[in-house]
């Protein structure tokens, strides 16, 4: 028997993504499977028969989720289901576990970008990681990138029992946009030329390199640009940046979309951009590319295997390198095109399917 634990589903941006759409398909292939969810989560999970739910309560912050993870489900699990496989999606799985434990890690940017962390955070992090680590039976790692991660900083030994399963994506590109559920200020934008960028602002996600291309590209009069996605840590610096910058009229910030908000935005763009300085995976440039949209990429961490040829790469410490790359593909149509049919072959490497086959298939080794 198989146990998803998905509290994540909804506390978490691209980790609860990953819970929902792998339990998802897991489900459909798996018959000896029992899902881990939220009370609240109950709707979001309707696939899933009732006798194959695990529902808990009480759950309504990411810090309590961490506290019944380590301290309350692990024992929970083991009284009820004593020779059950545990799948835990990250890499903080609970350190008493006395079932079999998988564990998927996405990235160590913890270990990799100190100044992006406070102390606290790296301190917890790489603690309950390198315990995790020890414990799992079987370690997912979502790229080869992370896999070379997770070798650089935990050692050597642990390749043999690290498998690659590379992320699926949500193509939903062929789907009607329910425009009742975009907002107003968002579907103004249709208007408008605009370049996009979906991301979390945080350090690491180099808002303020791609703001300082933009300014510099001198493309302010015909094109906006658009920053889809929720405030993070530090994020001050950015905003205290655009207003320095005076250009508080021409970046527009969208803070959370929600999934019709996020098609719109995806489908309306011109170019989309994702020069984020670390990914264990990254995920945007693919939904990007589904709906036939040129992007340029950073070209460090996983992203370059990600995206292969299909995308424009540059340096993500210069931003006249990726202002100058930036003006190039907004004026030429003919390089627009051969990275949107590129970007078009290149998704099909990808799925949540396949990611379901490939995950259920190492729980097949125990």
């Amino acid at each position: 028997m198989i146990i998803f634990n998905a509290l994540q589903a909804t506390l978490s941006g691209g980790i609860g993504r990953y819970c929902y759409e792998l339990s998802k398909e897991l489900y459909k292939i798996n018959s000896d499977i029992k899902v881990v969810i939220r009370e609240e989560d109950r709707s979001l999970f309707q696939f899933l028969k009732e006798e194959d739910m695990i529902i808990i309560k009480g759950i309504n912050s990411g810090a309590k989720r961490n506290f019944f993870e380590q301290f309350k489900l692990p024992f929970m699990i083991h009284k009820m289901y004593p020779n059950a496989t545990v799948h835990y999606p990250d890499s903080m799985a609970p350190l008493f576990s006395k079932n079999k434990v998988v564990i998927t890690i996405h990235d160590i940017a913890f270990r990799a970008l100190k100044d992006v962390f406070t102390w606290k955070t790296r301190v917890w992090k790489n603690l309950v990681t390198y315990f995790s680590i020890k414990k799992a039976a079987r370690i997912i790692a979502i790229s080869e990138y992370t896999k070379e991660e997770i070798i650089k900083y935990y050692g050597d030994n642990l390749r043999k029992r690290i498998d690659v399963v590379y992320n699926g994506f949500n193509d939903f590109s062929s789907e009607l946009i329910e425009l009742e559920d975009v907002r107003q200020d968002i579907r103004s934008l249709e208007k408008d030329k605009y370049i996009l960028t979906v991301s979390t602002i945080s350090p690491r996600k180099n808002i303020n390199c791609l703001i300082r291309a933009y300014l510099h590209s001198n493309m302010l009069e015909e094109y906006k640009l658009v920053i889809a996605g929720g405030k993070g840590w530090l994020y001050e610096e950015v905003f205290n940046l655009v207003e320095s910058l005076n250009l508080k009229d021409k970046i527009i910030f969208t803070d959370r979309i929600n999934d019709e908000e996020l098609k719109f935005l995806y489908k309306n763009c011109d170019v989309f951009t994702y020069i984020s300085f670390y990914e264990g995976f990254g995920l945007p440039p693919l939904e990007a590319m589904s709906y036939g949209k040129p992007c340029i990429v950073s070209n460090v961490s996983s992203i370059p295997e990600v995206v292969g040829d299909s995308a424009l790469k540059v340096t993500p410490y210069d931003y006249k390198v990726v202002a100058d790359e930036l003006i190039k593909l907004c004026k030429s149509k003919d390089q627009q095109k051969i990275y949107a049919d590129l970007g078009i072959k290149n998704i099909k490497r990808f799925s949540w399917e396949s990611c379901a086959k490939e995950s259920n298939d190492i729980y097949n080794k125990f």
